[in-house]
């Protein structure tokens, strides 16, 4: 016959492990979720925000494309880091009153995971004595239903000697 101190803790061990077992069975049973149209749907709006941060950067509305931005993001570019919406405005109005325009930017990629997600591409911008080509990252969360900006880093090609 068994002791019932060590029958309890042996069945107890039994139970959990067939639950856990089943758990694990039901989960491998559920198909994977097709994210196409989730995808479809975030690159859509990864071009809208994209278009639209080019087209208000060019139109010189720094306080319009700062809007883009969660209000603790960081910029990180070629001289700097900036961090929050408030250094964030000042850095794009310095950029837009010191001559930028012109901006063009081509998505190469995107790609999201639940709340975050991220843009990749190239771009170029006219500067007033030359134009810059480079490379962009953006890091997106989606925030209160909108997908905000919380990491922009842009870094040039090297300059081409003549």
């Amino acid at each position: 016959m068994l002791n019932p101190r060590r029958a309890y803790p042996m069945l107890i061990a039994l139970f959990m492990l067939a639950a856990g077992m089943a758990f694990a069975q039901s989960v491998a049973k559920v198909p994977p979720k097709d994210t196409t149209h989730d995808n479809k749907a975030f690159d859509a709006e990864m071009q809208k925000l994209r278009d639209t941060w080019v087209q208000e950067f060019n139109a010189g509305h720094a306080d319009k494309v700062a809007a883009f931005y969660a209000s603790e993001a960081v910029l990180m570019r070629w001289d700097g880091s900036v961090h929050g919406y408030d250094s964030i405005l000042a850095e794009l109005q310095k950029s837009i009153t010191g001559g930028a325009h012109d901006y063009v930017v081509h998505g190469l990629h995107t790609e999201r995971s639940g709340v975050l997600g991220y843009d990749t591409g190239a771009y170029n911008v006219t500067l007033r004595d030359r134009v810059v080509e480079g490379n962009y990252v953006l890091v997106v969360k989606l925030i209160a239903g909108q997908w905000k900006i919380v990491a922009h880093a842009s870094v040039a090609n090297p300059a081409q000697k003549p």
